[in-house]
């Protein structure tokens, strides 16, 4: 075989945030590996270049097929940190409009653990996104699968989201349409987060579904290649929320459905399910207002800032499903400040044995409560 037609590396040599090199440690016998597992031959050139590594990405060329390989670090020291830059590889690749390509991941001697619950469900939302993993067994005890269907990714956003509820992570729900919603961070780490859920959900999408971009700090949008590829794979709309929407909803309608307070209930309370009894089916579970937002506008004395503070609020809101709810807004179910619920003297005798049969829990549970949201009840009923 002649050299111009061996497989063909060309890596950037210069890491992102550091002085180090690639070269240092994708050595001769690592690449003849990772040549020998996607092509076949073990014989090959190299091209390091002397450029920043933005994605940790080693690019393969043979037989005009282009082999993303994504190169992780050989140190485990961040719960983001280790996957950041994936993400950004994951984006060229799906930008690149050749239909001759393919993505994959190798794993490299490390120190630390790389096989957390948390790595574990951002190797399968990987592979859910089509990064194909080469020596899995090598260095993780199970092989990864791609999730299957929406629930399943929702499911796992949960688990991970219960051992870490300091970080607030893209939340992914559907709504009483039955339209998939995602709430996406645009700082930091969960930035590349939402951007590698969105790929993922684009390959198991069969509708629509709406992307609702949450902003924080300065940072309004996300990197302006990961809305092209996330728009160009058609599966999502991207709607960006800002505090001008905000305040223009408000303003307009006494019903508020505030993005940013749909997320802050899913950041408070997780996956929606009834305060009050069993349902978790999410397209019949709403978001409702403890100090209604019709109320809340009446309160002349605040300005318009501290309105919207108080309707996005995470402590003014828990989840009811559609016919709590209504009971709810109709004041046939009252919430004291304790959390005890009661049922309203205008409801008949007769149908007071379906509500209690309906309400399991005629306490609010303790992860709901604290002093704000005794506050927010004691304005409801003030």
């Amino acid at each position: 075989m002649t050299t111009s037609t061996l497989p063909h590396f060309v890596i950037k040599n210069n890491y992102q945030k550091s002085s180090g090199h690639y070269s240092d440690f994708l050595t001769h016998e690592v690449l003849r590996d990772i040549c020998f597992r996607i092509t076949g031959v073990e014989d090959f050139i190299v091209d390091f270049v002397d450029e920043v590594n933005v994605g940790k990405l080693a690019l393969l060329e043979y037989q005009n097929t282009s082999s993303y390989v994504l190169i992780p670090d050989l140190e485990v020291d961040g719960r983001n940190a280790y996957f950041q830059s994936f993400p950004t590889s994951l984006v060229s690749y799906y930008a690149n409009p050749s239909t001759n390509k393919n993505i994959y991941f190798y794993f490299l001697p490390f120190t630390g653990n790389n096989d957390t619950n948390y790595y574990r469900f951002l190797y399968r939302l990987m592979a859910t996104a089509g990064v194909q993993f080469l020596n899995t067994t090598d260095y993780l005890q199970n092989e990864i699968s791609p999730f299957t269907t929406v629930e399943d990714i929702i499911a796992g956003r949960e688990i991970n989201r219960n051992r870490n509820k300091s970080n607030k992570s893209t939340y992914i729900t559907k709504n009483t349409d039955n339209v998939v919603e995602i709430f996406g961070k645009t700082y930091g780490a969960n930035k590349k987060e939402t951007t590698l859920l969105c790929l993922a959900l684009s390959n198991l999408l069969n509708d629509q579904a709406k992307l609702y971009i949450i902003c924080e700090q300065d940072l309004t949008n996300l990197p302006a290649p990961d809305l092209a590829v996330i728009v160009a794979l058609g599966k999502i709309e991207v709607i960006q929320t800002t505090l001008t929407m905000e305040r223009r909803e408000l303003e307009e309608n006494n019903d508020l459905r505030s993005p940013h307070f749909i997320y802050n209930l899913l950041d408070k309370l997780g996956p929606k399910k009834c305060a009050l009894c069993e349902c978790d089916i999410p397209q019949l579970i709403q978001g409702a207002h403890i100090w209604p937002v019709a109320s809340i506008k009446q309160e002349h004395q605040l300005t318009l800032e501290e309105k919207l503070d108080h309707t996005t609020n995470r402590d003014n809101g828990i989840w009811l499903c559609a016919n709590h709810h209504k009971l709810f807004d109709e004041d046939l179910l009252i919430i004291e400040t304790s959390g005890e619920i009661k049922f309203s003297d205008k409801i008949a005798e007769s149908s007071l044995t379906y509500l209690t049969n309906t309400t399991s829990k005629l306490v609010l549970e303790p992860a709901i409560g604290n002093e704000q949201v005794e506050f927010y009840i004691s304005k409801r009923y003030s």
